[in-house]
């Protein structure tokens, strides 16, 4: 397993930088009458994070199934890893997927369980020491598998879908269940597998933890589409705004007369002010405001950016409800 990827045979280098790692359109599945995934149009590129994100029941765990071949679509075509998608027996030797947590024996270490999945697949079993070190376990290897916390066990199953050193890995509800700590180093974890130039499908109904790692997003509710795109272009109802808050009155009052004379949209509230982003560059707006503060003697006690959360945002296009 190499953090450069050779180019698979076949395959031109220039060609497999362009082509997305997933390409497919109109996929849909029907079970009789009912629809579960409603023609979508799904494009990872490649060395992306993408988050699957939708209320229960939005389809993301279909999706997930068909692009593995574990159920047929009803209608869509399109390409993974540039074979096509009606034939995953091309493909699936170059994915990794963790569906539905792991299964492992509780007798045997997480290293003896990663040699028997490596000789069951066929894959060779001298990367079991840098996929332990990847997913945070060595040292831990040689202890039973039914020793280890929900974190760490979760950490093995990602693990062992690495061993055939896949281009895609595919990861469904990774951090479910998982404590703060786990879902940290969960986190850091697909970090590292990106960074390695693989590319990453994830789906969570933790949009916090998504928000933290993905790059971009893949929005559906009821089967369908609401969005795909990057995760900074995900509209939201409400503005980003730079909060400002001054030391004590006389700075505050001192604020307002600073923002009220450069042509900003800004809010007074309570306990300071919200300046509107629009369309400019946070950073630079909040790096001009500080400096402006500076120059006109107002101590400031905050100074932040704030943009609306994911979850607001997924909220704006889906709505509240959720769907058994």
């Amino acid at each position: 397993m190499n953090a450069q990827k050779q180019t698979r045979p076949g395959h031109n280098a220039r060609d497999a930088e362009r082509v997305d790692v997933v390409a497919v359109t109109g996929l849909t599945k029907r079970y009789g009458r009912r629809t579960v995934v409603d023609g979508v149009d799904l494009h990872l590129a490649r060395g992306s994070i993408t988050g699957l994100i939708g209320p229960n029941g939005a389809g993301k765990t279909t999706i997930m199934a068909m692009l593995l071949g574990l159920v047929r679509p009803t209608s869509g075509r399109g390409t993974v890893l540039g074979h096509d998608l009606s034939r995953p027996g091309d493909y699936l030797s170059r994915v990794g997927a963790l569906i539905e947590g792991p299964a492992f024996f509780g007798n045997l270490s997480g290293r003896d369980n990663l040699h028997y999945f490596a000789r069951l697949g066929g894959h060779n079993r001298g990367v079991i020491p840098e996929v332990l070190e990847l997913v945070g376990l060595q040292g831990r290897e040689g202890d039973p598998y039914r020793s280890y916390s929900l974190g760490m066990k979760q950490r093995l199953g990602i693990g062992a879908a690495l061993l055939g050193d896949p281009e895609l890995v595919v990861l469904d509800e990774p951090t479910n269940g998982v404590d703060p700590a786990g879902m940290r180093d969960i986190r850091a974890m697909v970090r590292r597998i990106a960074a390695q130039g693989r590319t990453v499908l994830i789906s969570s109904h933790l949009l916090a933890e998504l928000e933290h790692v993905c790059d971009r997003v893949v929005v559906l509710d009821q089967g369908g589409l609401r969005y795909s795109g990057a995760l900074q272009d995900l509209p939201g109802s409400r503005a980003e705004v730079i909060l400002l808050r001054g030391l004590d009155t006389s700075d505050n009052d001192a604020l307002g007369r600073m923002l009220s004379g450069r042509g900003l949209a800004v809010e007074r509230r309570a306990d300071g002010f919200a300046v509107e982003v629009g369309r400019g560059d946070p950073a630079q707006l909040a790096g001009e405001l500080s400096r402006c503060a500076i120059e006109d003697g107002v101590r400031l006690v905050e100074l932040h950016h704030q943009r609306q959360s994911l979850e607001d945002r997924v909220l704006d296009l889906v709505g509240t409800g959720t769907r058994s």
